[in-house]
């Protein structure tokens, strides 16, 4: 691992190969990467597959998600069944990106048959394990009642979970169940804040709802040339610093003297928190 991490990827081959010979499955696994990657090796998706077999055999998780992976993506000769028998195994072993895509596989009917409450079941399996991806997917599962009892509580509460950790899939989603109102009382200026946060990431979808959220929101200008910022997540000093006299924005809310707002600067999507004295 020292000589993987100083990049002497020679050596790193050479210290595992031993280990990993003698029936080491980490040594196995990190060999497999090396033949996959082309890293002190010349790329070999046969040598690696044959190596994150053994150690797939041997228990290791994570030579059995990575072989259920290339099998599904066509990089190693199989059939679909490798891909669900070897993501099965870690999945109940505990493996939460194994649960993750078992779930997607049953959702899509991607060789096997479709089952949403079985793929609901790994989904909130993964997402009780902290898997942003599959909080996103059981939350939509739960919005829709697909696979579980439609619940939209159930489903603003996993899409939370995900968006707080930065996943722009369930910001927009957030988003979309405050401006609807459900799950939670209807609320446009929340609303702007999710699908900001999701456009700022790149979201071309949460950049459509937030136009629409905004129109419901009051205007506001900055009353000073001078903004009094307050140092918070979200907040970009350097933009709000430049705002001049009588620029528009739009106010999320306020609480002890301070407001936060939103605005766009060179069509980004900017949110921060200023002094709310200084807004007219």
């Amino acid at each position: 691992m020292n000589a993987f991490q100083e990049q002497r990827y020679a050596s790193a081959i050479h210290e595992w190969r031993d280990p990993a010979e003698r029936g080491d499955p980490e040594a196995q696994f990190a060999l497999g990467r090396m033949y996959e990657q082309g890293l002190g090796v010349r790329e070999n998706l046969e040598e690696a597959g044959k190596w994150f077999r053994l150690a797939a055999e041997s228990g290791n998780t994570f030579a059995q998600v990575r072989l259920g992976q290339l099998y599904l993506a066509g990089r190693l000769e199989g059939k679909p069944e490798d891909a669900i028998q070897w993501l099965s195994q870690a999945a109940e072993a505990g493996d939460d990106v194994a649960q993750f895509q078992l779930g997607l596989l049953y959702l899509e009917g991607s060789g096997v048959s479709v089952d949403e409450r079985e793929a609901a079941r790994w989904l909130e399996v993964a997402a009780e394990q902290g898997h942003t991806g599959a909080q996103n997917n059981i939350g939509s599962l739960y919005e829709a009642g697909r696979g579980v009892v439609q619940s939209d509580t159930r489903a603003i509460e996993w899409y939370e979970k995900a968006a707080l950790q930065g996943d722009s899939l369930a910001q927009n989603n957030l988003g979309a169940m405050h401006a609807r109102g459900r799950g939670t009382e209807r609320n446009h200026a929340w609303a702007v804040f999710w699908f900001a946060m999701s456009a700022q990431a790149g979201n071309q979808q949460a950049r459509d709802n937030l136009e629409t959220s905004l129109e419901h929101l009051e205007a506001r200008a900055i009353a000073g040339s001078r903004v009094n910022i307050r140092a918070a997540a979200g907040t970009d000093s350097q933009i709000l610093t430049t705002m001049d006299r009588g620029e528009d924005v739009k106010e999320l809310g306020s609480v002890d003297g301070w407001s936060q707002i939103y605005l766009e600067v060179e069509g980004t999507p900017t949110l921060g928190w200023v002094s709310s004295n200084l807004l007219d």
